[in-house]
């Protein structure tokens, strides 16, 4: 109760802190001048604002995604959103520009998002019997559909709002412009600026306020003075509404996702949400504490999730355990003597949650080893063989990046990371995957995966527990290079032959497609996409074309050119971001490092443009067809080489040397073009379009996109400006 209170002093006192600076600052400004244009320089001014426009569109695709489910699953949806806002800002930045727009704009989205008919989206349109929804059952009705949709749209259109106004900022900020490189080169650095700042400040676990109060200290600058008292009352209500939590609960903001701990209801340690749904529980599953407090329940201690995979390998020295979450796999090996465990997990707040609150205490133990890092990136650097290699319950609830509708466990349940796996494993090794399947097709896939890795039928077998005490449960699979051991371990423990024997699954007449890297959708029944992600794209393409019928009648052509470019670069920032995740892992550093070298690539090609005077980019446009290409052929495996450093130089030349050339190009008509504004929003609208795009990748696979990114590419060169000579 005590540290309640302070913690509520403390914010309001922030609160009040920040509103006394706001008042003092804007009181020493000029009438009706932004505090911008007291003291700064245009290169200042576009610097800030492109930080300000990243770091708050960073903000809201993690802040949104964690408040409502459903975009968890589809983040992309607001990385759409805010290009939408920018680019029709863009096209827009002759008109009067209302600043003001963004503070109520990000008032109202907060107070959308945290009233229930917005909350409920996920349960609208997370029934669909295709879903990649975890834990949702099938729920068709249309009402139910049309108000998902509906809301989501409003939704969308509320964060593109917020970004309109920026947007003609940034045009209006271009066009005052006559070096038009060094536009673009502080554009670019200030967007690496906002990346970094936001990833500095989640890397240490910052909660949301602290996000909207740095915002709000970027965005300060442009606040104008007779505005002051409307701008704190919106940035108040915001600032109130994101404060709001629900009592009695402990919540960590990691760099990936929302955790929320509170003491379990049975009694044994603690439940974890993730973005306001279950996650995990940290158990205490020790047999004393089960005979004195389950003693009803102690017949079942034995056979739990957790300890299950070592009962069919015994006296085993090393173990590898991936997702080993809060420690509950952690605990279990131990438990089974195991003498040494690897254990590998990608947030530092699940692993910070369980290393304070697991009742057992296992990764205080010192034959635990801790790696927070991706599973597929371990496979590549483990450097050991194991006798078991043991997948924890890695189904993710988020993605792995703002710029795809990658999950985070993706790329562990594909045919190439089981088998990168199984080289990990001693000649008589066990590998364990234990999954709890909420779609039928999903234990299919898994256990196809397995055959098609081993060689050879795995053991499937159900594992539950009355009330979830030891654990959730699910699916446990046992395969390996030699039977002889699981076979040995069934022999010689009967209650574990007639549990398996009771309880085993048969999946052999199941067809259903596998997942591979280029594929990796293991929540896709075939290569289709979602039927939610269908409505929602269907009604934003619908508005989109009546709008813009509309828009383009009274305002002026789109131009093509500029269209097309940034089409084919999102689609080729998605395809990058994909393949650096699988040399690298899904981690969020990684995917900063990755948006960062493609903007450091655009100076670089600004530099470039700028100092040999280019004149004619069809050599470039060349060059562009050629990486594009090589892109597609070349096997990403190549580059698996042992090296870090190495490998981190050579991919991320190769994999972004397209950037390069198309980025000589779009400065070399950036600086040609007669209104940069239009040019700018249409590159923006361009990218919306290469966004919608990405999820065609769940029908053609992730390698097939580069020919749509090719194909736009041919297109930019086909509208270019012919008096360019270019």
């Amino acid at each position: 109760m005590v540290r309640s209170i302070r913690r509520h002093a403390t914010e309001l006192t922030i609160i009040i802190f920040m509103m006394r600076i706001c008042d003092k600052t804007i009181k020493a400004v000029e009438k009706d001048r932004t505090l911008f244009i007291s003291w700064g320089t245009l290169d200042l001014r576009l610097f800030i604002l492109s930080a300000f426009i990243l770091f708050l569109e960073l903000f809201l695709i993690r802040w949104v995604s964690a408040e409502i489910r459903i975009f968890a699953y589809v983040n992309n949806l607001v990385l759409l959103a805010c290009f939408i806002g920018m680019g029709s800002g863009c096209y827009f930045s002759g008109r009067k520009v209302n600043y003001l727009l963004v503070w109520l704009s990000l008032a109202g989205l907060v107070l959308m998002a945290r009233s229930s008919p917005f909350i409920r989206i996920t349960d609208f349109l997370g029934g669909f019997p295709d879903s990649n929804i975890w834990d949702y059952v099938v729920n068709k009705r249309f009402f139910s559909v049309l108000s998902g949709v509906s809301l989501t749209i409003g939704m969308f259109f509320a964060i593109s709002t917020i970004f309109f106004p920026l947007g003609q900022m940034l045009g209006r900020m271009f066009n005052e412009y006559s070096n038009t490189a060094a536009a673009y080169s502080f554009n670019a650095l200030g967007s690496i600026a906002g990346v970094w700042v936001f990833g500095a400040i989640c890397g240490y676990f910052a909660p949301p306020w602290v996000w909207l109060l740095t915002g709000v200290c970027l965005g300060l600058v442009f606040f104008k003075k007779k505005e002051a008292a409307y701008h704190l009352l919106f940035i108040f209500i915001a600032f109130s509404a994101i404060l709001y939590s629900r009592p009695g609960i402990f919540a960590v903001w990691t760099p990936y996702q929302k955790l929320e701990v509170f003491p379990a209801a049975t009694g044994n340690g603690y439940n974890v949400l993730v973005n306001g749904t279950g996650y995990m529980h940290l158990l205490d599953i020790s047999e004393e504490f089960t005979k004195k407090h389950f003693p009803d329940l102690a017949r079942f201690r034995e056979f739990n999730q957790y300890e299950i995979p070592f009962m069919f390998k015994k006296n085993v020295d090393s173990a590898l355990i991936v997702g080993s979450g809060g420690g509950n796999d952690v605990a279990g090996a131990l438990r089974q003597g195991v003498k040494s465990i690897d254990a590998v997990e990608i947030d530092p707040g699940v692993y910070y949650i369980g290393g304070m609150l697991h009742p057992e205490r296992p990764y205080q133990d010192k034959r635990v080893n801790i790696f927070i890092d991706d599973a597929r990136s371990f496979f590549k650097k483990a450097g050991k063989l194991y006798d078991a290699v043991c997948f924890g319950l890695l189904d993710a609830h988020t993605g792995s990046s703002s710029y795809n509708n990658i999950r985070l466990d993706h790329y562990v349940y594909t045919l190439e990371s089981f088998g990168e796996a199984k080289k990990l494993l001693k000649e008589n090794g066990i590998m364990t995957v234990v999954f709890d399947a909420k779609r039928e097709w999903v234990g299919p896939r898994i256990f196809r995966l397995l055959r098609k890795v081993f060689g050879k039928d795995p053991l499937v077998f159900l594992i539950r527990t009355p009330g979830n005490v030891f654990g959730w449960g699910g699916l446990m699979f046992i395969a390996g290079p030699s039977d002889a051991d699981i076979q040995a371990a069934l022999d010689g423990n009967k209650p574990l032959k007639e549990l398996v024997d009771s309880n085993k699954v048969d999946f052999k007449g199941y067809p259903v497609r596998l997942t591979t890297d280029d594929w990796p959708y293991l929540y896709l029944k075939n290569n289709s996409i979602p039927s939610s992600i269908v409505f929602i794209l269907v009604s934003l393409v619908v508005i989109f074309v009546i709008g813009g019928v509309r828009i383009f009648a009274g305002s002026g052509r789109l131009n093509l050119h500029f269209f097309f470019l940034g089409a084919a670069f999102l689609l080729l920032e998605f395809q990058n971001i994909s393949k650096s995740s699988l040399l690298f892992g899904s981690t969020w550093l990684v995917n900063s490092l990755n948006i960062t070298a493609i903007l450091t690539l655009i100076l670089l090609a600004n530099w470039f443009a700028y100092s040999f005077k280019i004149r004619n980019t069809k050599p470039f446009y060349a060059l562009l067809f050629v990486s594009v290409l090589a892109l597609y052929l070349f096997n990403l495996a190549s580059l698996n080489i042992s090296n870090y450093y190495l490998r981190a130089a050579l991919s991320g030349i190769f994999l972004n040397m397209p950037v390069f050339f198309a980025g000589v190009i779009f400065i070399q008509s950036f600086k040609s073009s007669s209104d940069k504004s239009l040019a700018l929003g249409s590159n923006l609208l361009g990218a919306c379009m290469g966004g919608l795009l990405e999820s065609l990748s769940f029908i053609t696979g992730i390698r097939a996109l580069l020919l749509f990114v090719l194909a736009f590419y041919i297109l930019s060169y086909w509208f270019r400006p012919k008096v360019q000579n270019i």
